[in-house]
């Protein structure tokens, strides 16, 4: 499942350290200058004007923590996960402070090494007991990890300092997903819901939950709602086709695979399913150059197409017997 996730924001002002006199102070407003530059650039994405702004506050003033850290979050984003980790361990050395632990372990995580960024949430949190995101952030290292029963600790640990956490129901949410726990699940997804009533990830990862539990109906209304409110979301219209084509609506779940390979053409189990149906009603041409196609995107899928082409061509001379023809 899709989670979409974000670490911190910028806090520049526990950052500033100290300047000298004269030469160092002049340096340092000039580089806060260039700092503040960046800063804008950032949130307005325009990531490589933000970094030679920060690269420039840095050569202002080598000592300036919050220029490395600063230059660590694009770094992160551009995925320069070494460049990011030295920066953000350039800004702890020269002040620590458990925003630059939350974002090392954040790069660390999506570097691979989920132990790693551990290590770094627990030193953030031995820095601030209290700091929820860095709760969210272990519980997300922890799920990665078959940790469920410390994931769900954790997020519940994130609801407790903050308890109108809309992320932390949905992350817990996701933990007692993977225990078996759907009904637990549920649950913590509609009270991320009724916190953010336009939040994808509530309404996606509860319609996963009920589709475990075969409420097909409902799980397909919360795609429904979902994709209402991000309607780029690929892989949810090709899930509310699997729901469709499992409750015989077939027009709807051809409709559903057309939108996600119009999203992303190069999508091979959309393009294997669209021909599934299209065999099921005897289009057998059209279902071939499906099959054809998925099978050129991704040759793997062969053996699952072959299992389930043999199933349905089964299931029409069955039909045929019997005299029901229909798909």
């Amino acid at each position: 499942m899709n989670h979409r996730f974000s670490t911190t924001t910028l806090l520049l002002a526990g950052l500033l350290l100290i300047g000298g006199v004269g030469h160092a102070q002049t340096n340092r407003r000039l580089a806060t200058d260039y700092l503040t530059r960046g800063t804008r650039e950032l949130e307005a994405g325009n990531l490589d004007t933000a970094l030679a702004h920060f690269n420039r506050a840095i050569e202002l003033d080598p000592n300036y923590g919050a220029g490395y850290f600063s230059r660590g979050l694009v770094r992160k984003r551009q995925a320069d996960y070494d460049g990011a980790i030295n920066d953000f361990t350039r800004s702890i050395e020269l002040k620590p402070m458990p925003e630059g632990y939350l974002n090392r372990g954040a790069t660390r995580k999506d570097k691979g090494d989920p132990d790693g960024a551990i290590v770094d949430y627990n030193r953030a949190l031995e820095l601030n007991p209290n700091y929820a995101d860095a709760f969210f952030n272990r519980g997300i290292a922890r799920d990665g990890k078959g940790d469920y029963d410390g994931a769900i600790g954790d997020f519940s640990r994130a609801i407790e300092v903050v308890p109108a956490n809309a992320r932390a129901f949905v992350g817990r949410g996701f933990a007692r997903v993977h225990k078996g726990d759907h009904d637990g699940a549920i649950a913590d997804y509609s009270k991320a819901i009724a916190l953010n009533p336009r939040g994808f990830l509530g309404f996606y990862n509860r319609a996963f939950a009920r589709k475990q539990k075969g409420d097909l109906d409902g799980a397909i209304d919360d795609l429904n709602i979902a994709l209402e409110i991000n309607p780029r979301e690929v892989d949810g219209w090709f899930e509310r086709g699997l729901l469709r084509g499992a409750r015989g609506e077939l027009d709807g779940a051809l409709a559903d695979y057309a939108k996600s390979i119009e999203l992303n053409p190069r999508y091979a189990k959309a393009h294997g399913n669209r021909g599934l149906i299209l065999l099921l009603r005897r289009q057998d041409a059209a279902a071939q150059i499906e099959f054809d196609t998925a099978l050129k995107m991704d040759s793997s899928l062969k053996t699952e197409l072959e299992k389930s082409i043999e199933q349905i061509k089964k299931t029409r001379q069955e039909r045929s017997q019997s005299g029901n023809s229909k798909p």
